[in-house]
């Protein structure tokens, strides 16, 4: 599964917690955001799972952790532990009913409580928000946004590929010769292009089929491209039961969103003047010719994304995110 956003969450009244979770879930979802909580209710377990944190891969973004904790521990000793371990991280530090001895702790010691936020119960749901769209805007700079879409298209690639060769040997024969079909209404289309190459895999299709997929999936890119290994998902998918794409179909994923990955992870970047627009080029030659206009309405040319259409989009990869994860999931339950 693959996450915008982790969140340990430290809080030892269960009930709280899965209230609280579910609300940031769902305001998760509307803002196109994929949340992990981590959940955390015995002190000793976050100490262990702090272990190897200060050397190690930063795991969380944010911290959540109750003022109020079991065993007469009170929250601000784990705070000072993370930043004695110098973890860098949005800290919610909150409480129902000691609000104001947490703000006292915290002047007595501001150093150790940099970048930590306060609240209290009834307000707990709102300073949660600004924290998570907080961290999420960090997701619009240029090289996140670049590493978004790598990141997100590279691990739809690999469960889609997982599922073809893990799922082809399960097709009937008909199912199977209507794959070798594509594969060879794809390569006659292209035979002119790459005739010997073509010549002797059609000859191979045309006379046995495919008889390993795991050599099929293993042709070069140009006779096997990501497009078609989708459509060949895609037309598999039709013949499995228990998986449907409901909102984001195959044919978008691949006009819209690996689209825009061919767009802008191979390009040079930019954001306008005004913020509004992230422009792209191939060439030092498009970088002097296309020049940005004061005003944003003044873009009249194509080569552009705006801040709109990369919301819009981002829940869209979210989405199909959602659904290939499924598939994924199904993979692993075959173990």
């Amino acid at each position: 599964m693959r996450y915008d956003l982790n969140i340990l969450w430290v809080e030892d009244t269960s009930t709280y917690y899965e209230e609280a979770k579910e609300i940031l879930e769902g305001y998760a979802e509307d803002s196109g955001i994929s949340v992990k909580f981590h959940y955390i209710q015995d002190v000793n377990d976050f100490y262990k799972k702090m272990s190897n944190n200060e050397d190690g891969f930063k795991l969380f973004d944010i911290y959540f952790i109750d003022y109020s904790l079991s065993w007469g521990v009170v929250g601000s000793e784990l705070i000072s532990m993370l930043r004695t371990k110098k973890i860098n991280a949005d800290i919610l530090f909150y409480s129902s009913d000691n609000e104001k001895s947490i703000r006292e702790t915290i002047e007595k010691d501001v150093g150790s409580f940099e970048g930590v936020y306060v609240a209290n119960k009834n307000n707990f749901d709102d300073k949660s928000y600004m924290l998570i769209s907080k961290n999420a805007k960090c997701l619009t700079s240029l090289s996140n946004i670049r590493g978004y879409l790598m990141d997100q298209t590279s691990e739809n690639d690999f469960t889609v590929k997982s599922y073809i060769m893990e799922k082809f040997e399960d097709l009937t024969s008909k199912q199977k010769e209507e794959i070798t079909e594509i594969l060879i209404g794809y390569m006659e289309n292209k035979k002119d292009k790459f005739s010997t190459q073509i010549d002797d895999t059609l000859e191979n299709l045309k006379k046995d089929g495919i008889k390993s997929i795991n050599k099929v999936l293993g042709l070069s890119s140009e006779l096997f491209p990501i497009e078609l290994k989708y459509e060949i998902f895609a037309k598999m998918i039709e013949f499995d039961v228990d998986l449907t794409f409901s909102e984001i179909t195959i044919g978008q994923y691949l006009s819209e969103i690996v689209k825009a990955r061919n767009t802008l992870a191979h390009k040079k970047l930019d954001v306008c003047k005004m913020q509004k627009n992230i422009l792209y080029y191939d060439t030092m030659k498009q970088l002097r010719a296309r020049k940005c206009p004061d005003s944003c309405a003044q873009h009249v040319d194509s080569f552009k994304i705006s801040i709109d259409e990369w919301k819009a989009l981002r829940k869209k990869i979210h989405i199909f995110g959602m659904e290939i994860d499924d598939v994924q999931k199904k993979l692993i339950e075959r173990l």
